[in-house]
């Protein structure tokens, strides 16, 4: 499948674009009756504007975490870092990209993973699918999957980004997604059902 964003639309990365082919062909197939959306870091919004643009109907609730403020180890990644010292340079990308699906009611909740999914949990929300794509650490990950298996429905998609990045200047465990995400399936692979397995791994809810 060839996507391709409004030209209005304000990118500055494209890490996501690679993936388009497996989501499509996922969301294609599967048929997904989404509605209600948790995505746990969104940076710009480009995976966010691709599933607006494709797969969700009017009215979908669609709720964001992020802090906006990038991370750390994406310096010197097209230079991610000297656009990090402009006032909210992502928040503001993300707010413009995200203006053109009016169709879609966006919550953004602003700030920490860790501090806010315990609060969406404790709400009682229940999400048809969640992105999990904020840390690239692997402790930080696991406790993102474990309040989005608490919040994800019975049929849900969820999908961890990153499983294959590791850190060229830190090698140890922790600095990757990929024991995070090991770790919540070996607690409850009874649970889901492997969809995607490469650089994403992606997963319905069966029980």
């Amino acid at each position: 499948m060839e996507f391709i964003y409004n030209k209005k639309q304000k990118f500055t990365e494209e890490w996501f674009d690679a993936m388009i082919p497996s989501w499509d062909k996922l969301f294609t197939e599967a048929n997904f009756n989404i509605k209600n959306v948790l995505e746990i870091g969104c940076y710009e919004g480009r995976a966010t504007s691709f599933v607006c643009e494709n797969f969700l109907e009017d009215g979908v609730n669609y709720e964001i975490v992020d802090t906006f403020g990038g991370t750390l180890d994406e310096s010197g990644m097209s230079g991610t870092a000297e656009r990090l010292k402009e006032d909210d340079f992502i928040f503001n990308n993300f707010k413009h990209n995200i203006s053109f699906y009016p169709n879609i009611n966006f919550k953004i909740n602003r700030g920490y993973s860790q501090y806010i999914l315990p609060k969406l949990e404790k709400e009682g929300n229940k999400y048809d699918f969640i992105y999990v794509d904020a840390s690239h650490r692997a402790d930080d990950t696991f406790i993102d999957a474990y309040y989005a298996n608490k919040m994800l429905n019975k049929n849900g998609l969820i999908i961890f980004d990153d499983f294959g990045w590791k850190d060229p200047k830190e090698t140890h465990v922790v600095s990757s997604p990929e024991l995070g995400v090991r770790q919540f399936f070996t607690m409850y692979n009874n649970l889901y059902k492997v969809v995607i397995n490469g650089y994403q791994i992606g997963a319905i809810k069966i029980k």
